[in-house]
């Protein structure tokens, strides 16, 4: 089993395109479909819905946000020391 360069994809070795650049580098692509994405339009897999890339890359993003959400902001925490200063005051 081998693994599409664009969309990550999993096929057998004996189907779809292997290529061989110039500089050594050796391209899979499952379908015709990932070979033109990538050589002829040049998108970026990270970019394209349908792609292996595009769906790791938005769920880190995705656990980044939520991470950062969660934290509380510098303000938050400034009113609660304030909140624990008065209480230990009275």
């Amino acid at each position: 089993m081998v693994k599409c360069t664009f969309c990550g994809r999993e096929e057998h070795a004996f189907k779809g395109i292997n290529l061989i650049k110039n500089t050594g580098v050796v391209a899979y692509y499952c379908s015709s479909k990932c070979q033109k994405n990538s050589e002829k339009l040049g998108r970026d897999k990270r970019k394209v819905r349908w792609t292996e890339a595009f769906h790791i890359t938005r769920n880190k993003a995705i656990a980044k946000a939520q991470t950062e959400k969660d934290k509380p902001s510098v303000q938050e925490e400034a009113k609660k020391e304030k909140k624990l200063a008065k209480a230990e005051k009275k």
